[in-house]
């Protein structure tokens, strides 16, 4: 037992109890110091409590900082992921676009299994304990709490989250902390009478109004809300979208330009036809959106084609009507709901870690995992997998 590999696990989030475990598994005497009451609270959040562990279709690109870590994101595919989770009992099930979560649908599932595997594989875990030191000693480290305990390392995995000055103090560069994947504040003009209604669109995010293309293209559900645009394709815009970008809404994806200004022709021949000779006259706006969308979208798209829904359409307004349902744009004012956000961008540089094992190339014996370092992902479990992916290689490393 003495002779035993002591690694100090410092955070009891996520990455931090996966590492503790992977690093106890591998033969070494693992403490976890957590500074809050107990481990593993953020994980009840996670996946509006159902915990949307991973991802079955993982690739670099859902990363930001990604080809920094790419052998480790290689080495960890979500198979191996869960196959970890599979051998402490954890059943699975995989939902539409490769989200996979807990068969029993709930959080409290995922963190039950890592307790009692903390708990079988004999991890000391301190609650209560804030460390904010880490210095050299002989050997290993030796680390200092806020309440002036200490605890010696042979290795030290810093799985902290967010906010940590830690490995700074250590010497590696650490970019400020910032909040995304998070609602968008935007004009409210083009959104008024919308709040609380809810459209499957294709969504384009461009950098600024000169953008000839866009930086990202992705589709779902939005929400709007009285500020500007909520939903999971609007937390991923918010990755590489900030204030002074554009939004385009497409409302109807599954048709092609052309296709959509010939749906509203026919169907402004139709309404033509059977309006006039019941009223003698042609259809208004309302009419001829009538069963398009969600009937406050229609009428901000016409608003936004700059026509009022009670006037009366024309053939020379269809083009102008279809072009805004393909092309509803909104700029962006900043982020909101920032203390909501699902995850921090910034942290320690992954290029000053080795790439598979994320031990520091700057301080031998000292690791990092999950959100300390700058790598973060989108929407649908890609996050939750770089915190398992990481706090694994990094534990099993930390205990040879």
């Amino acid at each position: 037992m003495g002779n035993k590999k002591r690694v100090v696990v410092v955070g009891g989030g996520a990455a931090g109890l996966v590492a503790a475990i992977s690093a106890a598994r591998a033969g070494a005497r693992v403490t976890i110091v957590e500074a809050g009451k107990r481990v593993g609270q953020k994980i009840l959040k996670t996946g509006n409590g159902r915990c949307n562990m991973t991802n079955a279709n993982i690739q670099l690109t859902d990363y930001y900082n990604g080809a920094a870590v790419m052998p480790l994101l290689e080495a960890y595919p979500s198979s191996r992921v869960l196959g970890f989770f599979g051998e402490l009992g954890l059943l699975v099930t995989e939902e539409d676009q490769g989200r996979i979560y807990p068969f029993s649908n709930t959080a409290n599932t995922v963190l039950d299994v890592l307790r009692d595997a903390c708990k079988w594989n004999n991890v000391d875990v301190r609650n209560g304990q804030e460390v904010t030191e880490i210095a050299a000693a002989k050997p290993g480290y030796r680390l200092t709490c806020a309440n002036k305990s200490t605890f010696d390392a042979d290795a030290v995995v810093i799985a902290t989250g967010g906010g940590t000055d830690l490995l700074s103090a250590l010497g590696h560069t650490v970019e400020p902390f910032s909040p995304v994947l998070c609602p968008l504040k935007t004009d409210t003009k083009p959104l008024k009478g919308l709040a609380g209604v809810r459209a499957r669109v294709r969504v384009s995010g461009y950098v600024d109004e000169e953008a000839p293309e866009p930086r990202i293209v992705s589709y779902g559900e939005v929400l709007f809300r009285d500020y500007g645009l909520s939903g999971i394709v609007i937390f991923d815009m918010s990755r590489e979208i900030g204030a002074g970008g554009i939004l385009s809404l497409d409302f109807l994806p599954q048709l092609s330009p052309s296709q959509c200004t010939n749906y509203f022709t026919a169907k402004y021949a139709s309404l033509s036809t059977s309006i006039n000779e019941l009223f003698g006259r042609t259809p208004n706006f309302t009419e001829l959106m009538c069963g398009c969308f969600h009937t406050r979208v229609n009428d901000a798209v016409v608003r936004m084609a700059g026509f009022k829904p009670s006037e009366p359409a024309t053939a020379k307004t269809l083009p102008k009507i279809a072009a805004t349902a393909k092309d509803f744009r909104v700029r962006v004012t900043g982020l909101a709901e920032t203390n909501q956000a699902q995850v921090t961008r910034g942290g320690a540089s992954p290029w000053e870690f080795d790439s598979l094992t994320l031990e520091s190339r700057l301080k031998p014996g000292i690791y990092a995992a999950g959100e300390t370092i700058d790598v973060d992902g989108r929407c649908g479990g890609f996050n939750l997998h770089w915190a398992w992916a990481s706090g694994i290689a990094a534990g099993t490393a930390a205990a040879q």
